[in-house]
């Protein structure tokens, strides 16, 4: 599982003088070429929020992930569908339809979501959509909660939407 994935430490997001997104998976390759070359198979967590995309400051742990809904839903849709397509790209279909996408983490505490469960929700949206447009046999679940919660909440949204 990879806890701050689109932390900006990974330099995966941030945009030029006029609001457009640049994108840079160098550094997530460094990440995940050794695992996979060890045979492993990544559990992939979307989040943290990219400092670009952030709606406010709440963060969490001393390197400050930051916790909050994104500011652009759109910009996010694209930044993981660009993601996943550069991983279909260069790790294969075949490969990447072995891995399982969760959307955020624990977003039940507000010690990891700054947003409401709708909120959440709209991420989960456009986060499945964004990597259902790469590939619909692609896995992607989630969240993972705290104490069980929001789960016949998200399976309900689910079958909803």
């Amino acid at each position: 599982c990879f806890h701050g994935l689109l932390q900006d430490e990974l330099g995966v997001y941030s945009e030029d003088k006029n609001g457009n997104p640049i994108y840079n998976f160098q550094y997530i390759d460094a990440v995940f070429d050794p695992i996979l070359n060890l045979g492993m198979k990544p559990f992939v967590e979307f989040g943290f929020m990219p400092d670009k995309l952030k709606s406010n400051d709440k963060s969490i742990f001393w390197w400050k992930g930051n916790i909050s809904p994104p500011n652009n839903y759109e910009k996010w849709e694209k930044l993981i569908e660009e993601l996943v397509k550069h991983w279909t790209v260069r790790y294969g279909k075949d490969e990447v339809n072995q891995w399982y996408f969760e959307v955020w983490n624990e977003p039940n505490l507000n010690l990891f979501w700054s947003g409401t469960q709708e909120e959440y929700f709209k991420l989960y949206r456009h986060s499945v959509m964004a990597v259902k447009n790469v590939s619909p046999d692609y896995r992607v679940g989630g969240p993972a909660t705290a104490g069980r919660g929001w789960i016949t909440e998200t399976i309900d949204f689910a079958h909803q939407n």
